[in-house]
């Protein structure tokens, strides 16, 4: 189980740091994203195991569920925000899923 002060990987994980890593050549950065992804990995899987109480429980204290408005994400593609897309990429495949 990831511990609740498990924090964020120290290099963002996508293709880019997997692929200088491999062709650094160097081991030990190699193990290093690997671990880190796969810290990553568990800490999503639980994310994902523990979202739908936390929605339900939210729910039930009257809280509504984020909403997506289109401005927000027109908002993010002009600004260009990666980051803020894919977070708003996995929202919207998330509540997909609850309907």
């Amino acid at each position: 189980m990831v511990s609740p002060t498990h924090a964020a990987p120290m290099a963002a994980l996508y293709g880019v740091p997997m692929h200088e890593a491999i062709a650094s050549g160097d081991v030990s950065k190699m193990v290093a994203i690997r671990d880190q992804a796969l810290d990553y990995l568990a800490a999503a899987s639980e994310i994902e195991r523990l979202l739908p109480s936390l929605e339900k429980t939210m729910k039930a204290k009257g809280l509504p569920p984020q909403a997506l408005y289109g401005i927000s994400i027109q908002d993010a593609v002009a600004r260009g925000d990666q980051a803020e897309l894919s977070r708003l990429k996995a929202e919207v495949a998330y509540y997909s899923r609850l309907l």
